[in-house]
């Protein structure tokens, strides 16, 4: 996930059952300024979110529209620094792109010998486009970003339609060890854009008292440059609080939204007790992705956007957690493991009690799947405890501790039903 303060992009994505909030559905079946405020914050809180997210790369980072940001440290000398849920296996970087002034253009390497990706992000939040291992083989090029209002030259690269001006692009680039370092930072700075245009329009600038008032309106007319045809009805029923249409409300009418918001943001925050997937595990598969994907499935989106932003689409990665006590084990038979694409991998990672990566003695954090032991029969045992073990084995920072399972290019038709196998405490 992408936290505000955390300077990293590490992702836990979540899932959950969710009936609709959406097209011109209501969260009551009322007209009310207060249902439609509800349905209104809930639709505007991770578009909201992301503005935060992206105001604070710009404050920590010195991020700029339309310039490559690349993070050239090693995961682990990250171990240590209050980064929640730290990826240890991949280099990270980010693009703010801005098209409103026209489009950009966007060279990429060729990068076939190791795990790479360009999630694009629209401000949505929906995952709009991918670029690399798995969307395009690794392959290089030029790509020209563009909104529906715009022609780009096709002989200028590959046109890339987002919706609306603003976009995110996250790139992960996996490494073994420091001896892959150079080779890394060579990839990081042949990611340019080369060509832009000169003048971009103000990005909205986040304040979280206005995020949670009635005021939240202004960050979807500051956004937002048209309303998306297939959600025409919906913004038809948010113009009465001042979506994209000029309305005043007076005193009585604005508690009546913040009575809305209110009450919207509870229902974000109830949804997240029905992410268990089983066996103990928070896990996310159907909860990220593109516009068709996601459309209408407004409350899901929120709940993403609730415990972090950027989560991939199931077909590139999907992440399951599950916080325990104590020493232990996770026994894989040999049909337990994550179901994976010919090309996809996965790894096992130990984080403290508060989500964060503990120096230990032992420089014993992650297993990948090319280091693990595996028995005759293809099963395998993880053990977690604070002293070593033979085979696979983690150390434990502190008494409550969480594991991470990672999963890269997973078998989509697969991914969404599988649960890891549940930790065993020792006696």
């Amino acid at each position: 996930m992408i936290k505000l303060g955390a300077a990293t992009l590490a992702i836990l994505p979540l899932t959950l059952a969710f009936s609709a909030c959406g097209g011109d559905q209501r969260s009551d079946g009322s007209d009310d300024l207060r249902a439609i405020a509800e349905e209104a914050f809930i639709y505007a809180y991770p578009m909201m979110e992301q503005i935060k997210t992206v105001n604070g790369m710009f404050a920590t980072l010195g991020m700029e529209p339309n310039v490559p940001t690349m993070n050239p440290r090693p995961p682990r000398e990250n171990i240590g620094l209050p980064i929640v849920l730290n990826n240890l296996t991949s280099m990270t970087g980010g693009i703010f792109i801005d098209v409103s002034g026209g489009p950009v253009t966007l060279q990429i390497p060729e990068v076939t010998d190791r795990y790479i990706v360009y999630q694009m992000v629209d401000e949505f939040t929906h995952n709009f486009a991918y670029l690399g291992t798995r969307a395009n083989g690794g392959e290089g090029g030029r790509f020209v970003l563009h909104n529906a209002s715009q022609t780009p030259d096709a002989a200028a690269g590959t046109p890339i339609e987002m919706e609306g001006d603003f976009a995110f692009i996250v790139i992960r680039i996996d490494i073994t060890d420091d001896s892959e370092l150079e080779e890394i930072r060579r990839i990081q700075d042949a990611i340019q854009v080369v060509d832009a245009p000169a003048t971009n329009r103000d990005y909205p600038v986040y304040d979280e008292a206005k995020a949670f008032s009635p005021d939240f309106v202004e960050y979807l007319n500051e956004l937002l440059t048209e309303v998306p045809p297939s959600e025409a009805a919906l913004f038809n029923r948010f113009a009465r609080i001042g979506i994209m249409s000029d309305v005043e409300l007076d005193s009585e009418q604005r508690a009546e939204v913040q009575a809305g918001i209110d009450a919207g943001f509870a229902r974000i925050q109830a949804a997240m007790a029905d992410l268990d997937v089983g066996n103990g595990y928070i896990g996310a598969t159907e909860i990220f992705g593109s516009r068709d994907f996601m459309e209408g499935r407004y409350l899901e989106r929120a709940v993403g956007a609730y415990f972090g932003l950027w989560g991939n689409d199931k077909a590139e990665a999907n992440y399951f957690m599950t916080t325990v006590e104590g020493e232990g084990e996770v026994r894989f038979g040999p049909g337990d493991f994550p179901p994976l694409t010919d090309i996809g991998f996965w790894s096992i990672t130990v984080y403290d009690d508060k989500l964060m990566n503990t120096v230990n003695p032992y420089d014993s954090y992650v297993l990948t799947a090319d280091r693990m032991e595996f028995e005759d029969d293809g099963s395998a045992v993880f053990r977690f405890s604070s002293s070593p073990e033979e085979g696979n084995w983690l150390y434990t920072p502190t008494e409550q501790f969480s594991i991470v399972i990672r999963a890269y290019q997973a078998d989509p038709a697969l991914i969404g039903d599988y649960v890891p196998p549940a930790f065993i405490p020792r006696d």
